[in-house]
C-alpha cells in the first residue's frame, strides 16, 4: 500500500523528541481517556444477493446450509470469533434458538425479490475491559433493547486487531423483523424501523457502556453524540470558565477540544481492506489515509496551542510571584523603618522631663501618635492659647457663636469665644441701661400729663 499523504504544503509537524517534554504531563494531566465509540445499523437484503444464512454462518464462524439456494456456507476455518449465542424471548419454540433452522425459516417465510431478511447492529466492544465484562454488557443491552421488544437476537463476539496494533473487540447482532407467533413469524413489526428507535438505541449504548466502564474503574468514556456536537459543547465550556477567569478550568475545557477537532475517518471495509492487506492500494483505503494524515495535523496544531497558552500561564504566574515576593520584602523593610523611628521618638517623649518641658507633653504625644494637634482637646495651655471649658460658658450663647463660625468655615479659639461673650454681656449691660433711663422718662411725661388733667378740672 501506498504510504500516508505528505503534509499539506507549509505544515512541518514536529517530532515526537521535539515537543515541549516538561508540558506533556501538564497538558495530559486530567485528559479523560475516550474509548472507542461505534454502532451502526444496517438491514441485509436479498436485493443485494445476500442470504440471512450466509451472513449468520460468516458472523459465527459456522457452517449453514441454506435451503432455498441450496448452498453450505462453511466460514468455521474464520479466526477471531470468541463468542456466539442467540438470544430469544421466553416461550418461543426450540428451534428457533437453534441458527440453522432459524435463518431458514426467515428465507422461507420471506417471499419478494428485495425482502429484507434481517437487521444488524455492530458494536464496538471497549477494549478498557476484559472478555467476562464485555459480555455482560452486551447480554445486558441485547436483552433490553432488542429481546424484550419482541426480537430474536443472534449474537457473535469478534476479537480482532486493530491499526494501532491493539484490540479491536467488538459484536454483530443479527435480529429478527417479524412479529413472534405460538409457532412462526407473523406481520414485520414497522416500529422498529423508526430513526427515533435507532436514536435511543445509540443513546442506549453509551450509557450502558459508560456504567460498565465506571464499574470497573476506568476513566474512559464514550459519547454517542456527533463529533460537531461534543466539540461545540465543549467549545462553550471553554469560553465560560475563561468569561469567569477560570484559566486552569479552561485549559482543562481545551484539551477535550483539542480531542475532538479531528473529522470521521472514513470506513474502509472488509473487502478493500482485504485488498490493502494484500498490498493493494485501494480508493477507500487512500481516502482513509488522508483523513488520518489531516487529524494528525489538527492534532499537532491544538497540542502546540495549548503549550504556548499553558507557557504564558507559567510566565504570568512566575511573574505574580516574583512581584509579591519583593512587595513584601520592601513593604517588611517600611515596617521595620516606621518601628524604629516611633521607638525614637516615642523614647524622646517618654523620657523624664523637667518643668519647661513637661508643659508640651500632650502636644509631643499627640504629633507622635497621628493625631490632630489643631484639634482644641489636644491643644496644650502653654502654646499661646487660653483654653476654655465648655461648661464655663453660657450654652445657648456658646452655641450661637460657635455655630456661626461652623457656617463660615472657621475654627474659634477659645479667646474669640471669650470675646464674643462679653461683647454680647456689655451690649446686654448697655441695653439696660438705655431701658432704664427711657423708662423713667416715660413715667415723668406720664406724671406732667396727669398734672395738667387735675389743673383743668379746677
Amino acid at each position: 500500500p501506498k504510504a500516508a499523504m505528505p503534509p499539506e504544503r507549509g505544515f512541518h509537524p514536529r517530532a515526537p523528541n521535539q515537543r515541549n517534554q516538561a508540558l506533556d504531563p501538564v497538558l495530559k494531566k486530567g485528559v479523560r481517556g475516550v474509548a472507542i465509540y461505534h454502532l451502526s445499523a444496517k438491514v441485509i437484503s436479498r436485493a443485494g444477493g445476500r442470504s440471512s444464512v450466509a451472513a449468520a454462518a460468516y458472523r459465527t464462524a459456522g457452517r449453514l446450509r441454506d435451503d432455498r439456494q441450496g448452498l453450505e456456507h462453511d466460514y468455521s476455518r474464520k479466526g477471531g470469533v470468541v463468542h456466539s449465542e442467540i438470544m430469544a424471548p421466553e416461550n418461543v419454540p426450540d428451534w428457533m434458538r437453534d441458527r440453522d433452522q432459524l435463518w431458514n425459516a426467515v428465507e422461507a417465510v420471506e417471499k419478494r425479490r428485495d425482502a429484507q431478511l434481517a437487521r444488524e447492529i455492530e458494536v464496538a466492544l471497549p477494549r478498557e475491559l476484559d472478555r467476562g465484562e464485555r459480555l455482560e454488557l452486551l447480554r445486558g443491552f441485547v436483552q433490553r433493547e432488542f429481546v424484550d421488544r419482541g426480537m430474536i437476537a443472534d449474537v457473535a463476539v469478534h476479537e480482532g486487531k486493530a491499526r494501532d496494533g491493539q484490540g479491536q473487540p467488538h459484536a454483530h447482532v443479527m435480529l429478527t423483523m417479524r412479529e413472534l407467533t405460538g409457532e412462526g413469524f407473523g406481520k414485520k413489526d414497522r416500529s422498529w424501523n423508526a430513526p427515533d428507535l435507532l436514536m435511543g438505541w445509540r443513546e442506549a449504548w453509551a450509557r450502558d457502556a459508560n456504567t460498565a466502564l465506571e464499574r470497573a474503574g476506568r476513566s474512559e468514556r464514550i459519547d454517542h453524540r456527533s463529533l460537531d456536537v461534543q466539540r461545540a459543547e465543549a467549545e462553550q465550556q471553554v469560553a465560560r470558565a475563561r468569561g469567569g477567569g477560570q484559566e486552569e478550568l479552561a485549559l482543562e475545557r481545551a484539551k477535550k477540544v483539542v480531542e475532538l477537532s479531528r473529522e470521521p475517518e472514513p470506513k474502509i471495509g472488509p473487502s478493500a481492506n482485504a485488498q490493502e492487506k494484500r498490498g493493494i492500494v485501494t480508493e477507500r483505503g487512500e481516502a482513509f489515509r488522508a483523513a488520518q494524515a489531516r487529524n494528525a495535523q489538527r492534532q499537532e496544531l491544538g497540542w502546540r496551542q495549548l503549550e504556548l497558552r499553558l507557557e504564558l500561564m507559567e510566565r504570568g504566574r512566575a511573574f505574580i510571584a516574583t512581584a509579591r515576593e519583593r512587595l513584601d520584602q520592601l513593604w517588611g523593610r517600611a515596617e521595620a523603618a516606621m518601628s524604629r523611628i516611633k521607638e525614637r521618638v516615642m523614647g524622646e517623649v517618654e523620657r523624664p522631663q523637667d518643668g519647661a518641658e513637661r508643659g508640651d507633653m500632650d502636644a509631643r504625644r499627640a504629633a507622635v501618635l497621628g493625631r490632630d494637634f489643631n484639634r482644641p482637646e489636644v491643644q496644650a495651655p502653654d502654646i499661646g492659647r487660653e483654653r476654655v471649658a465648655p461648661g464655663d460658658l453660657d450654652r445657648d450663647r456658646r452655641d450661637a457663636i460657635l455655630g456661626r463660625g461652623r457656617d463660615i468655615g472657621q475654627e474659634r479659639d477659645a479667646a474669640a469665644v471669650e470675646r464674643g461673650i462679653v461683647a454680647r454681656d456689655g451690649e446686654g449691660r448697655d441695653q439696660g441701661r438705655r431701658d432704664d433711663i427711657l423708662g423713667r422718662g416715660r413715667d415723668t411725661a406720664s406724671e406732667r400729663g396727669q398734672g395738667r388733667d387735675r389743673d383743668r378740672e379746677r
